[in-house]
Formats: C-alpha cells, sequence, structure tokens
C-alpha cells in the first residue's frame, strides 16, 4: 500500500518547529492542529538490536507501520535508535539506514533525543555520523499550546570526552534559558537516561536512575520543577514505567525491541505510547505492536470504484485511526466513506462514524486515493468502506 505518497498531501502546510528538526524522512513538515489545546503524539524507543551484527528487532516495523495508521502529528523517540556499540563507521551507516526506512513507516515527523547506543563508545567516530545522519543532539520546537525539549544525556564535553547519563556544561545552560523563555501551556521533555524509575540493570548497585549521579538528577528534576513541565519522557531501560515526583510525570517508555529488562508485570513488554493533550492535562494509552491491523479482504490499489478495509484493534483502550488509505476509480458523484463495527456474540453490526481527511487525485485522473479516519473499538473489527456517493 502507497502510505507514504498518500499522506504527503496531509503535511503540507507551513512546519512550526523551530530551531530542532525532525529526522529526515520523507515528512518533516508538522501540520498545523485544527485545535491547538487538543491533539495526541507518540512516545517510542530503545529499537536497537540484541547485539552487534544482529538485525533490528522486527517489531519496530510493525510499530511504526501501526504509528502511520494512527497517524499522530509528530513522534518522539527517546534514543538506543541503532545497535552502535562495536560498530565501524560503514556498520554505524547501515544501521541508520535500516532505522530511517522504518521510521519513514510512520508517515509523520519523528524527533530523536540520542541514547548511549549511538555514539558514547566511540565518540570520534560514530557523533559526526549521528549528527550528520540524524541532526542535533539537543533542541527544542512548539506545536499546539506546547514546548516539546530535546535533551541530550549523554554529555559531550569540551575535550571530547563523552559522559553517560549526564548533561555538559554549555547544555545545561541552554535548557535554563530555554524553559524560563517559553510561554507555552504545556512543556514536555524527552531524553534517553530516565531520572526515576526501578532499578537500572547497567548500573552497579541496583541505582534507581540512569543518570550518573543522584546529585544531577536532583539538579535535573528542580529544573522541571521550577518551570512546570507537565512531563518528562526518558528510555534507557527496556520497560514501561510510570511516576510523578513534586507535579512532574516521569515515563520510561523502552519497549520499541532491544531486550527487555523485567518481565511483563513489571512492564517488560513491548509497546509504544499515544499521549493525549488536553489544555493542560494528559491521558495516556500504552500500546503493544501486532495489536492494530489494516487488511483489504478485496485487495487494495487495483482501480476498483468500491473498496473496502478491516481495521482490528486488540488493544484495550479504543484507538483514534487517523489514516486508513484506499485507492478507487474516480467517481463522477463524489466520494462517501462509511464503517460499522462487526457483531459479536449475537450482537448486530453497529454503524460508526468514518471521515475523509483527503482525497488526491492520480497524475492521469484515473483514481483517487482517499484518506479516511475513524475510531476502531477495543477488541473490535471495523469495516470501512470507501465509493461513489
Amino acid at each position: 500500500m502507497a502510505l507514504i505518497p498518500a499522506l504527503l498531501a496531509l503535511c503540507a502546510q507551513p512546519s512550526t518547529a523551530d530551531g530542532f528538526r525532525p529526522l529526515p524522512t520523507p515528512i518533516t513538515t508538522l501540520t498545523a492542529p485544527t485545535d491547538p489545546a487538543h491533539f495526541s503524539f507518540v512516545v517510542t524507543g530503545d529499537n536497537r538490536s540484541t547485539g552487534h551484527g544482529y538485525p533490528m528487532p522486527a517489531c519496530f516495523d510493525e510499530i511504526c507501520t501501526e504509528i502511520g495508521y494512527l497517524h499522530p502529528p509528530l513522534v518522539l523517540m527517546t534514543g538506543d535508535v541503532i545497535e552502535g556499540y562495536g560498530d565501524t563507521p560503514a556498520e554505524a551507516n547501515d544501521e541508520y539506514d535500516v532505522f530511517l526506512k522504518a521510521v519513514s513507516l510512520t508517515g509523520v515527523p519523528v524527533f530523536n533525543a540520542p541514547g548511549n547506543h549511538e555514539f558514547s563508545l566511540d565518540v570520534a567516530n560514530l557523533l559526526p555520523i549521528y549528527k550528520k545522519r540524524m541532526g542535533d543532539l539537543y533542541g527544542s520546537f512548539d506545536y499546539g499550546n506546547s514546548h516539546f525539549v530535546a535533551v541530550n544525556s549523554i554529555a559531550v564535553h569540551a575535550d571530547g570526552t563523552v559522559t553517560d547519563g549526564s548533561i555538559d556544561d554549555a547544555q545545561w545552560t541552554w535548557l535554563d534559558n530555554d524553559l524560563k523563555s517559553t510561554t507555552a501551556k504545556n512543556i514536555f521533555v524527552y531524553l534517553h537516561y530516565y531520572p526515576f524509575g526501578p532499578a537500572d540493570p547497567d548500573t552497579p548497585g541496583g541505582a534507581t536512575t540512569g543518570w550518573k549521579s543522584d546529585a544531577e538528577r536532583d539538579r535535573f528534576h528542580a529544573m522541571m520543577v521550577k518551570y512546570g513541565v507537565r512531563a518528562v519522557f526518558a528510555g534507557h531501560n527496556h520497560i514501561y514505567y510510570h511516576t510523578a515526583k513534586d507535579g512532574v510525570d516521569y515515563y520510561i517508555s523502552g519497549g520499541a525491541g532491544a531486550p527487555l529488562d523485567a518481565s511483563p508485570d513489571q512492564g517488560g513488554f513491548l509497546h509504544y505510547v499515544v499521549v493525549h493533550v488536553d489544555g493542560n492535562k494528559i491521558t495516556t494509552d500504552i500500546l503493544q505492536p501486532w495489536h492494530l491491523a489494516v487488511t483489504y479482504p478485496n485487495g487494495d490499489g487495483n482501480g476498483q470504484s468500491r473498496e473496502t478495509a478491516w481495521v482490528e484493534n486488540t488493544n484495550h483502550p479504543d484507538v483514534t485511526v487517523g489514516a486508513v488509505v484506499f485507492h478507487i476509480k474516480s467517481p463522477a458523484t463524489g466520494i462517501t466513506a462509511s464503517a460499522l463495527i462487526a457483531g459479536y456474540k449475537g450482537k448486530p453490526a453497529k454503524p460508526v462514524p468514518a471521515s475523509i481527511v483527503s482525497q488526491t487525485p492520480s497524475t492521469d485522473g484515473k483514481s483517487v486515493t482517499v484518506v479516511v479516519s475513524l475510531t476502531a473499538k477495543s477488541a473490535r473489527t471495523t469495516e470501512v468502506t470507501v465509493g461513489p456517493k
């Protein structure tokens, strides 16, 4: 299915990003929100392989494909996007090729805060590659009523050395100035090393933070409290976790494919997080890959006058699907979309709303790409049909 070309039409509005740029994928322009106080975004991270020379986990392609169905305005990633450790420059570049190809499946702008696997063990060779392939190490941008801040928690010092779980002096100054200057309703910060959480499997003694020291972590937290940061999203520990400290919500989302660090009941499961902004409040949905699928029982892209898709949602929550893509023969009477929830346990099928987001004619005018949005009910299949009015 030609998802990316169809979504290009949805992103043809002026960018609202400021200094910090999205990753170099086919979609680098943020769409302006219909309502600046109400929108959603996705957080994910730690999709690296299980070891040097091994492929990126297959679940990351699936996560990116599902994000493409959701079609949020933006995605935040918390680092460790390649294996990196032991890589030659050529191997690192190959891994970025694979990663960026997967990220392109989202069809939306993606912003990354770097992790330790990208360059911390070979800063001389791998840091220049990161900057060339991925962009700046830290920065910020505005979207809707919110300010988004990427923090690099692998400190790069003036002498060229690095410290994992730390922030260098120049970035501390920048971060303080950035946070004090924003007037956004919400501030969201994302980084790799988590400030608060369960015991870090990579830290001797089982410290409950990924930071180099509690003192530096506490300095970071004090800054988050001082400037009223709404939420901080991190990775490194390959789990899902949430806690709140002094009015700041702290999340760990490290479940995009790297080896899990806990049992499922302790947050060790593959996942990605959908964050819903409602004014100055947020709610989250924790989704697992392979629980959202779009299939075409009669085929897709065959120039039919009417096409049907099945949207199967086996997640626990309802899911807002922003981009189900159809390719139909151009009608003379206009296009309509309809949807119904399949019957279940003796209950009849039930019509539900479906909206046409965009209609893009082919260059020869013989066909049209139609993008439809709907809410897919939990544990149900929704049948969506587009065709002539």
